[in-house]
């Protein structure tokens, strides 16, 4: 596996981003020192290899930075192979050509997501991949919809049985607050286990969560950090923000047994994404 993340060189919050999602704050004047040197840091924690792209900073990009947005790379393939996005908002669209290219470089083939302004998709941030890539969680309602994941089943299908594999079970679920206006908000993933946000889901939903994956592999936790679950595993180590509340970061140490490494991200905050947003991860393919 590979990691990609996107220098925050076009990052800014404009106009034309307000109410797009909960966080957006577009009274918030930027600090590019801050956002830059916040993104550095970020970087030097991972010890998963990094590609990290740089785009013109003249180009009107303000999200690129939220790579995992990007694309959704397909776990168990005999090469790499990303689903590109269907994107939801004007100024996101933009960013496809900027994708392509740089998985162009990297040397990643692509498909298109055949979306629509009733069916967009934006990656990684929307599933969930467990036991080794034969089930998938997906979460729709705030961006994509219970359309986008009709469709993505039959596309996997039809990419999975081509390459002579069974397809994954998908448990598509809906996402109850718009403060998890993403599944990667609202759940992290460790393992073939997951901690779930309470207000992110119903009880029927989690319920399902446990029928999916064991009872004993679903944990649930309530706190006002509604981004401390917006995080990446990686090694021995849980990188994520600044977690505002003690009592959550000590229950996501326990129930992970991970050692917390925690970066500020409050400049991105301010546009809704932190850790898991700025970060893809690329699977290297079986051949």
């Amino acid at each position: 596996m590979i990691r990609i993340c996107i220098e925050p060189n076009t990052f800014e919050i404009t106009s034309m981003q307000d109410k797009q999602n909960p966080y957006i704050d577009v009274r918030h004047s930027v600090v590019q020192k801050k956002v830059k040197e916040s993104h550095k840091n970020l970087v030097k924690q991972f010890t998963t290899p990094t590609y990290v792209y740089t785009v013109d900073s003249t180009k009107h990009l303000p999200d690129l930075v939220f790579v995992a947005n990007g694309g959704l790379s397909l776990p168990r393939l005999p090469e790499p192979l990303i689903i590109l996005p269907y994107m939801k908002y004007s100024q996101r669209k933009k960013e496809l050509p900027y994708l392509k290219e740089m998985y162009n470089e990297i040397g990643i083939k692509t498909i298109q997501f055949p979306g629509s302004s009733s069916a967009p998709f934006e990656g990684q941030a929307e599933i969930k991949w467990f036991q080794g890539g034969t089930l998938a969680i997906a979460g729709y309602g705030h961006r994509s919809t219970k359309k986008t994941f009709d469709i993505l089943e039959k596309l996997l299908e039809r990419i999975y049985k081509k390459a002579g594999l069974n397809p994954p079970k998908i448990l598509t679920l809906p996402l109850e607050s718009d403060d998890y206006y993403h599944l990667d908000v609202g759940m992290l993933e460790f393992g073939n286990k997951c901690i779930v946000h309470k207000r992110a889901f119903s009880e029927k939903s989690v319920k399902r969560i446990q029928d999916f994956l064991g009872a004993n592999s679903v944990y649930v936790i309530d706190t006002p950090d509604t981004f401390c679950l917006n995080s990446i595993v990686d090694g021995k180590n849980l990188i994520t923000h600044k977690i505002t509340d003690a009592k959550a970061k000590h229950a996501i140490a326990s129930i992970t047994n991970l050692k917390i490494k925690e970066v500020d991200t409050t400049e991105f905050e301010q546009s809704g994404g932190s850790v898991r947003c700025m970060t893809l991860d690329i699977f290297s393919g079986t051949s």
